[in-house]
């Protein structure tokens, strides 16, 4: 395209850009000039969750539940089906619904799907595919110019923000000069981290979430003989899927419960009466953890923060049963080690890292010797802390502004952004994580297909 000025701009090429813009070429009567931006070729299509191309990288939803069109349940699962390179044990035994497929597999999926949108669209519709950074945004003659880390410009009538997760925030410590340290990894994903990591003989992974699980995993599989030591505040461990009795809540939630407490005990006594199957409750209620979610007033959203997100987390996002052998394998070996307590300071030298930490329900410090460190401590949702030119952009412009809860942009509805103004724009919107701190539930497939399915039906009507 000669002119650089679009219909509707996607900024980020991971799942939800990617299913917006496919949905965009397959709603759309045409004409449409769509621009999809991704920073990273290796993840254009892909984000950074299905670019690792690791065979130990599962998904952590059976692969019946993992379709990207929301009226096509059994779409991945017919696509997966016909692939002939998808078995791989101990990993995948089989390809069937409730497989937990490579996540590399679920990249080539979305990739495929947005190949055949673009194949079946009209010959009025032009999709650009973009290896660029947008940096910053502004609005000029009624249009939107977005700003490349080149120095180009484009203009859009408007924008999609589709940014997915940022890298975790470095962890408060008493010595946070270290963290310009070669051999600390803050961003886990970076192409060559854990390549360097490999080559030591002891590393700290800082977090025990799902983050952990893939690292821990992926160095045990690259042959890694070192000792992998993991830090956690509160001792939470990953937990797995397992087979349940799906249960209803329908006939229990006459009302959204109004309080903490009061969801706490609907939870308990749901696990009760399912005779202690959690799993069978937390999915339960998922249906309904939106119409909770708003229900709840802004000082009880912030006490479930405070007590409850990430006992919530531990219970909500699970992983394959096979992931959770594998790291039971590598406790017991006693190559993976694990420690609780709240991490203090680093001190370097040419021999290694000292990583200082106060174990959990004690005053005295103890110390862990290690050659590297990995932060796997989740990905950071506040904006104002995030190091983005394009976010800052944003917020010094007052063209957006952090949620009350500080887990994403402040949003419309139908995803459009607040300015500082309290006024959604018509012509700036986001899909996926930025919106937490409206849905909460929106990380995943099943939120993210239909987020994405009715934002291009409000971009093509607008």
């Amino acid at each position: 395209m000669d002119q650089q000025i679009f219909d509707i701009a996607i900024v980020g090429g991971g799942f939800s850009g990617t299913l917006v813009a496919a949905h965009l070429l397959g709603q759309s009567a045409g004409p449409l000039r769509l621009a999809l931006f991704e920073a990273q070729p290796e993840q254009s299509g892909l984000g950074v969750a299905y670019s690792t191309v690791d065979r130990c990288h599962l998904l952590n939803v059976p692969a019946g539940n993992m379709s990207a069109l929301p009226d096509w349940p059994d779409h991945f699962l017919d696509w997966a089906q016909r692939q002939t390179d998808l078995i791989d044990p101990p990993w995948v035994t089989a390809v069937d619904a409730l497989a937990y497929l490579p996540r590399r597999a679920y990249g080539m999926y979305l990739r495929s799907l947005l190949d055949q949108a673009e194949q079946g669209a009209g010959p009025a519709i032009e999709l650009a595919r973009c290896i660029d950074e947008i940096t910053a945004i502004t609005h000029r003659e009624g249009r939107v110019v977005l700003q490349t880390a080149a120095g180009s410009f484009v203009a859009a009538r408007q924008v999609v923000l589709a940014l997915g997760n940022f890298r975790p925030r470095d962890p408060a410590i008493d010595t946070p000069d270290f963290y310009q340290d070669s051999r600390y990894q803050g961003s886990p994903w970076s192409p060559q981290a854990l390549a360097d990591v490999a080559k030591t003989n002891a590393c700290l992974l800082i977090g025990a979430g799902l983050t952990m699980a893939d690292w821990a995993l992926a160095l045990s599989r690259s042959g890694y003989q070192g000792t992998i030591h993991v830090l956690s505040r509160r001792g939470l461990w990953p937990a797995a899927h397992r087979p349940y009795r799906p249960v209803a809540f329908d006939s229990r939630l006459r009302d959204e419960p109004s309080t903490v407490r009061r969801l706490l005990r609907l939870i308990r006594s749901g696990v009760d009466s399912e005779e202690g199957d959690w799993r069978a409750v937390i999915d339960g209620l998922r249906p309904h953890s939106q119409a909770i979610w708003s229900a709840l007033p802004l000082v009880e959203k912030r006490r479930f923060l405070r007590h409850l997100r990430h006992y919530w987390d531990l219970h909500r996002h699970r992983v394959a049963p096979v992931v959770e052998g594998s790291l039971d394998q590598l406790l017991r070996s006693g190559r993976l080690l694990r420690h609780v307590g709240r991490l203090q300071s680093f001190a370097q030298s040419a021999d290694g890292i000292t990583v200082s930490y106060r174990p959990r329900g004690r005053t005295i410090p103890e110390t862990i010797q290690v050659d590297a460190v990995v932060n796997c401590s989740g990905s950071e949702s506040d904006y104002r802390k995030l190091d983005s030119p394009l976010v800052r952009s944003l917020l010094e412009q007052g063209l957006a502004r952090p949620d009350p809860l500080h887990l994403g942009l402040d949003v419309a509805a139908n995803g459009a952004l607040l300015g500082t103004d309290g006024i959604p724009s018509q012509q700036l919107f986001t899909v996926g994580p930025p919106k937490k701190g409206m849905l909460w539930e929106t990380t995943a497939v099943p939120e993210i297909r239909c987020q994405a399915a009715e934002l291009a039906q409000t971009l093509l009507i607008s």
